[in-house]
């Protein structure tokens, strides 16, 4: 989605940073090396801790969470630094993705809902190679985009979200703690508004319904067309 609405200035900078013609090709770095010591060092930059119970205020310990860091590699791109672009950028297309993942910017002392699992449900964790328990973070990571998708290829699905979608409001801003915010709120009304519910609560299970799918759904695509269109507009701005 952000490659389609990629300025020509921009499509041309990313092509020279990647060396590849689709920012597809740095999507899943982050994700990629979580094994290895830079992805550990990593950990804690694809998400920021706010409590669904309590104040609500985000909690990002020295600048490591996902709101800063994609200011960081905001800043790094457009230092036109080539040391760093090329961690910058993929770091920078991963985070605006997860940001706009509900379970990134919410937690009910559950890691994210990582302590929380779907009942009826099996999910494949990432780099996983069969089916195991479903953790709610991981339903609404994969599940949910899946049924979102229908069997459409990616392509195909991200057109329809973003005609769907349509162009981004005038007022829209590109502060990563306003795009937590909204994660946040929808986090509270949506993933975590289950049956069984409770504060501070890890361990819980439940068994989704076909209403909580249906919601999810229209979340997930909402989501993904605002995070694809953010990221281009970021892009364009960077490289103009």
């Amino acid at each position: 989605m952000a490659d389609a609405e990629l300025s020509p200035k921009a499509r041309i900078a990313v092509h020279r940073i990647m060396g590849a013609d689709s920012l597809t090709a740095v999507a899943n770095w982050m994700d990629e090396v979580r094994g290895t010591p830079e992805g550990r060092s990593m950990q804690r930059w694809h998400f920021v801790t706010t409590k669904v119970c309590g104040r609500g205020e985000p909690t990002c310990k020295d600048g490591n969470c996902v709101t800063d860091r994609i200011e960081w590699a905001r800043d790094a791109l457009k230092s036109g630094s080539r040391a760093d672009a090329l961690k910058a950028l993929s770091v920078l297309v991963h985070l605006v993705g997860d940001i706009h993942q509900p379970l990134h910017a919410a937690d009910n002392d559950d890691h994210g809902a990582n302590g929380v699992v779907v009942l009826n449900r099996t999910c494949a964790e990432f780099g996983s190679r069969s089916p195991t328990a479903c953790k709610l973070h991981t339903y609404w990571d994969t599940n949910l985009v899946k049924i979102a998708a229908r069997g459409q290829a990616e392509k195909a699905a991200a057109n329809a979200w973003s005609k769907a979608y349509g162009p981004l409001p005038v007022t829209d801003t590109d502060a990563p703690e306003t795009w937590a915010a909204e994660s946040f709120q929808l986090a509270t009304h949506t993933a975590y508004r289950f049956e069984g519910f409770a504060c501070r609560q890890k361990h819980l299970g439940f068994e989704v319904t076909d209403e909580y799918d249906a919601v999810g759904v229209s979340t997930i695509q909402s989501q993904i067309a605002k995070a694809g269109k953010r990221l281009a507009r970021m892009l364009n701005a960077i490289f103009a």
